[in-house]
């Protein structure tokens, strides 16, 4: 039959033949269900999920009108295909619809499962991955979903729970599942732990990404300063083939050579490192179709949007965006990436009257929000009414309070450096936000920002060289200078130079700032942050540690690669206190 030679070629990823005779098979029976089926599923695993996901739902309406049966399989795939889409709410139906049919049906749990997570629901995705462990105890990808969505919760220690109970099951054990353990260890500065899993994940000679990335993190963390060492882990990682591994495995591995070589004192060798880990990226970017330079002109944007005649013209709005039970306005921490908003992030959480909220999209749907008025963003601020005003901050609550925080009990201080762009939203939404400001000397940013590994997206892109960073900075931190000029906005300044040499000094009056007095639980933030587990960014390994200072003055070694970049950071260098 036709429809089992195309299926055949697509079990074979012969994509295109396999597209090619699903057509032909439609000439002929415009509504056949499992071609239009079949042909949805290759559209939306090459990368067209819109166009895929009309054709599966054409597949749907087919096999009603037909009156024959309607497999499971077809609501998974339409719930893939609008889940690549973001369209989170209707993906869950077609997951359900598929449970429905088939109540164990373990990809319709695990497909559910991924949506929860990316929902940030990590307890539905963690009972979505435990029902799809039940239905088939042998499914490694199951207990590695689950494990995965324990981790993403911060929940580290269930995580190995949940991988004891696959390595009672499965035997041999996975090279992945004790590659998986080695990254949990490591993440919890479990360091020997950590080597010792992944050297048994790279003892079994399969090409795993995650046990040497992981085993590179380890024992780089471990030896730091034992030059030898480095120096073997340097040449483990060099003679990897690391033709075998996924972009994003390769950007991770060139990033870690790029700070063992950092470590060695190599600058030269560190640079090479880092601007492959940052092509990488970049290629990465351009494969999915993120466009940095969008970012630089929203930056752009609401620089020349700001001027004091446009604040001049905003309507007044009463009151303050703030829930009367709530026991304070939102506090923003604020800053260029990698100047130190991870740390004080430990710290302000560190204190019994005060919750952080690590990095997450806050304000999102606010900016979405006054896009679709008539006059834009920014544009649309001037003429907004209280009722718009109190629509904006109930979606800012309801996100925050998605991931939860408790703003009748704590202070929130809602940490994502790169809203400073959006300090006159938050500024007309919330008149009464407090906003910390991070700082740190400006080329040790924009260095530090070109060796960090970031997630690819379209601001973070902006630093794939030393001279690109500096312009986005340059802009950046203009657009928060016209904010401070234009916007009776009240800002705490902390500065991490000297939150490492004298924690109390620095953080003390910013506690004050925000109306909380001095607590001797934020002293030691590596302490917190090893008890709360959950720490979303790149700079987890390092706020587990000790405070150091090593890092300050490290922009130092890498001059000559800072040189082009010094004109555009020299005047925010000046007015900031710094020197060259």
């Amino acid at each position: 039959m036709a429809i089992q030679q195309a299926a055949a070629l697509y079990g074979q990823g012969r994509m295109h033949e396999a597209a090619e005779m699903a057509q032909r098979i439609l000439k002929a029976d415009p509504e056949y269900p499992d071609a239009l089926h079949l042909l949805g599923l290759i559209l939306y695993e090459t990368g067209k999920a819109a166009d895929g996901e009309k054709f599966i739902r054409q597949a749907l309406d087919a096999a009603r009108k037909k009156k024959t049966p309607v497999p499971a399989s077809l609501w998974i795939n339409l719930g893939n295909a609008r889940r690549a889409q973001q369209k989170y709410s209707l993906a869950e139906k077609a997951y359900d619809e598929a449970l429905k049919l088939d109540p164990r049906n373990q990809d319709a749990c695990l497909e559910r499962g991924i949506l929860n997570q990316l929902c940030f629901d990590h307890d539905a995705a963690l009972a979505d991955f435990t029902k799809a462990i039940e239905i088939d105890p042998q499914r490694l990808s199951a207990y590695l979903r689950a494990a995965q969505s324990s981790v993403d919760a911060g929940r580290f220690r269930k995580a190995l729970e949940l991988c004891d109970i696959a390595l009672a099951r499965l035997d041999p054990p996975p090279a992945e599942l004790t590659a998986f353990i080695g990254m949990v260890h490591e993440r919890l500065s479990e360091l020997d732990l950590a080597i010792e899993w992944t050297e048994r994940a790279l003892a079994s000679g399969e090409a795993n990404a995650t046990a040497l990335k992981s085993w590179a993190k380890a024992s780089r963390r471990k030896f730091r300063k034992d030059t030898e060492r480095l120096r073997e882990i340097r040449s483990r990682l060099e003679a990897a083939d690391f033709s075998q591994f996924e972009a994003d495995n390769r950007r991770a591995l060139y990033a870690e050579l790029g700070l063992v070589c950092d470590d060695l004192g190599d600058a030269d060798a560190a640079v090479e490192w880092f601007s492959r880990q940052n092509k990488a990226s970049e290629e990465f970017g351009k494969t999915v179709g993120i466009d940095p330079e969008s970012y630089v002109r929203q930056v752009d944007g609401l620089h020349d949007a700001f001027t004091p005649e446009f604040v001049a013209s905003w309507s007044p709005v009463p009151g303050s965006g703030k829930r009367a039970a709530h026991r304070a306005a939102p506090v923003f921490l604020v800053g260029f990436p990698r100047s130190g908003t991870t740390l004080l992030d430990q710290i302000f959480d560190a204190h019994p009257d005060v919750q952080a909220l690590e990095e997450r999209p806050t304000l999102v749907a606010l900016v979405e929000n006054l896009r679709a008025k008539k006059a834009g963003y920014p544009g649309s601020l001037a003429s907004l009414s209280e009722k718009e005003r109190d629509r904006l901050s109930d979606l800012y609550y309801e996100e925050a309070e998605r991931h939860g925080v408790d703003f009748t009990r704590h202070v929130v201080v809602d940490k994502m450096p790169l809203d400073l762009v959006h300090a006159g939203l938050i500024h007309r939404v919330f008149p009464d936000a407090k906003f910390i400001f991070a700082l740190r000397h400006p080329a040790a940013c924009v260095l530090s920002c070109f060796m960090q590994d970031f997630v690819p997206n379209a601001s973070m892109l902006n630093f794939g060289s030393i001279e690109r960073g500096a312009r986005l900075y340059d802009k950046v931190m203009r657009l928060w200078g016209r904010y401070r000029e234009v916007l009776p906005i009240e800002v705490q300044e902390v500065r991490y130079e000297n939150l490492i040499t004298d924690l109390r000094g620095e953080v003390e009056p910013a506690l004050e700032f925000i109306g909380l007095g001095w607590d001797e639980a934020v002293s030691d933030p590596a302490a917190h942050a090893r008890q709360r587990g959950s720490i979303r960014t790149p700079s987890y390994a390092q706020v587990t540690e000790p405070i150091y200072n090593r890092a300050a003055e490290r922009w130092r070694r890498y001059e000559k690669y800072l040189e082009p970049a010094l004109p555009l950071l020299k005047p925010h260098i000046e007015r900031f206190g710094y020197s060259l």
